[in-house]
């Protein structure tokens, strides 16, 4: 019985010390306060729109090629006896520089020839002139009963008239063996650069035979291919243009070993058909003074070095060169540079407004590798330029800090 009870009361005790432990337990637990949740605000950088006029350039690919190329022949036969140092590949002439000379001798008997006819029509002229005043004084009075052809006749009117002619004759002839006479000295008849050279010393030649190819040297023409659409923003000569020179141009040859060879030209004319490969409109570039002779006159440049930039060599643009030819386009007005990498489906962006995201939809008119040029920005507005992961519309952020414009409104940009 007194062990019932011991193990009863010993089993109230457990239950007491059990409670009491929870007790203490419960009240060592730290209490918890539910606080107010705080929306994480995502950190971006954002480009200011500064709307103004923008130029452009418009880019194409080309090959260098002659406007004029004269392959030279002789207008008389003979030998020839004198042949000019600069006659050869790569030569440069200078406008009536000689050539060939051909020996004249046959030519000289030719004219010979043609001053006698001519001597001898002059005075077969004169003397049918002295018969028909013989006749007009023998048939004096007795003419008027004649027909109008035999009055002719008897009046030697016809015979004057027929030795007139031949003096006329004979001295076109005698006119034309002195111009053969002065052109059997052969001479460049523009500045220009020899490109072949067929002719030796000695060589008998006629007027079939080729004596040599020249290329005038005063301009070069760049053949390149540009969208259509693009042609709105040139100056064209006979489309949009009245003058004779369209927007400027830069040609620019990659010659290796980091030498660049540039020149300044202009649009001359548009092609009447589009490529046949990749339907590309075509455009005649013309380069002055290709050769840097400084000897031709010089265009508008696209860009100025700084007047301080000493002059860099120039080195000639030879033809069948690959270049690359920027245009100056005209400025788009009313436009913003944004970079690639702000934009949304390549028409909308990200702007900030009162601290959250909102898509905006713009016109872009102008695409370039890294840029574009759109409409429908304020000034001021804040495009973002951060590339973000999941961005939605109203989500909270935070503008760090503004990006520079990237290329000032004044320079052109390229397409």
């Amino acid at each position: 019985m007194k062990r019932a009870l011991a193990q009863g009361v010993l089993i109230v005790i457990v239950i007491v010390a059990a409670l009491v432990m929870m007790r203490v337990i419960r009240g060592m637990k730290p209490q918890v306060t539910a606080a107010p949740s705080e929306r994480r605000q995502v950190p971006v950088v954002v480009q200011r729109a500064q709307p103004g006029a923008h130029p452009v350039t418009v880019r194409g690919l080309g090959e260098v090629k002659p406007v004029h190329q004269l392959r030279v022949t002789s207008e008389v036969n003979g030998r020839v006896v004198e042949r000019s140092d600069g006659l050869a590949p790569g030569g440069l002439l200078r406008r009536g520089d000689p050539l060939i000379r051909i020996d004249a001798r046959d030519v000289s008997v030719q004219v010979a020839s043609q001053r006698a006819a001519l001597e001898q029509a002059s005075v077969a002229l004169a003397d049918e002139r002295g018969r028909k005043s013989v006749a007009e004084y023998e048939w004096q009075g007795r003419s008027e009963g004649l027909a109008d052809h035999a009055r002719e006749f008897a009046l030697r009117d016809v015979h004057v008239r027929s030795a007139q002619a031949n003096v006329e004759a004979a001295r076109e002839q005698f006119g034309r063996a002195k111009r053969d006479l002065g052109r059997t000295m052969v001479r460049a008849p523009f500045d220009a650069m020899v490109t072949d050279a067929t002719v030796e010393l000695g060589q008998v030649v006629t007027t079939q035979t080729q004596l040599a190819t020249l290329v005038a040297i005063d301009r070069y023409w760049v053949e390149i291919a540009v969208p259509v659409s693009q042609l709105v923003h040139l100056e064209i000569p006979g489309v949009n243009s009245t003058g004779p020179r369209g927007s400027v141009a830069k040609v620019i040859h990659d010659a290796g070993a980091g030498v660049v060879i540039e020149r300044d030209g202009y649009i001359e004319r548009l092609l009447g058909q589009v490529d046949a490969r990749g339907r590309m409109a075509r455009l005649l570039v013309a380069v002055p003074d290709p050769l840097g002779t400084g000897l031709y006159g010089q265009v508008p440049k696209v860009s100025d070095a700084p007047a301080s930039a000493a002059p860099a060599p120039r080195l000639p643009l030879l033809l069948g060169s690959s270049v690359r030819v920027e245009l100056g386009g005209q400025p788009l007005t009313d436009t913003t540079e944004i970079p690639r990498v702000a934009m949304v489906d390549d028409d909308k962006v990200w702007l900030v407004v009162d601290g959250k995201l909102t898509l905006r939809a713009i016109d872009v008119v102008w695409r370039s590798a890294t840029t574009v040029l759109a409409r429908g920005l304020a000034a001021g507005d804040a495009v973002v330029t951060t590339p973000l992961a999941t961005p939605t519309e109203g989500m909270q952020v935070t503008i760090e800090g503004d990006s520079p414009s990237l290329i000032a409104a004044s320079k052109p940009r390229a397409g």
